[in-house]
């Protein structure tokens, strides 16, 4: 069961039953500074599951950069998909952007979403007390 809500009039999320969030371990306690947030769909003749297998191998490399804390990639019921990166600073998620453009073993991910779709923007979090 999925349930969606609106936030601010500008996102639209959904979240599954059971989703947890996918941390490094080592760096699952760092303090959150940016919320990298990247909004797509997927490419033409790329499946669902073959997307998040994709997705799923691309966290031991996201765990070696400099400033990953961890992501949560959600499916919206439009078939939209949204992934909410965590990093320490926009300096440290702009830096592994740009290193991630090389890095081939990160091809099948980047070539399963369409370009086109993308929209890509940087948010402070806000702590709730």
């Amino acid at each position: 069961m999925t349930k969606p809500f609106l936030l601010a009039g500008v996102m639209t999320a959904t979240f599954a039953t059971g989703a947890v969030a996918q941390d490094c371990t080592a760096s699952g306690d760092a303090e959150v500074g940016i919320v990298e947030i990247v909004q797509f769909r997927l490419a033409d003749g790329v499946d669902r599951d073959q997307f998040i297998a994709a997705a799923a191998s691309t966290m031991p490399i996201l765990c070696t950069m400099n400033g990953f804390i961890g992501r949560v990639l959600s499916e919206g019921e439009d078939e939209s998909w949204t992934d909410h990166v965590r990093w320490t600073d926009t300096e440290a998620a702009q830096a592994a952007m740009a290193a991630s453009m090389e890095n081939e073993a990160l091809l099948p991910f980047m070539m399963s979403v369409d370009p086109e779709t993308m929209t890509l923007t940087y948010q402070v979090p806000i702590v709730l007390e």
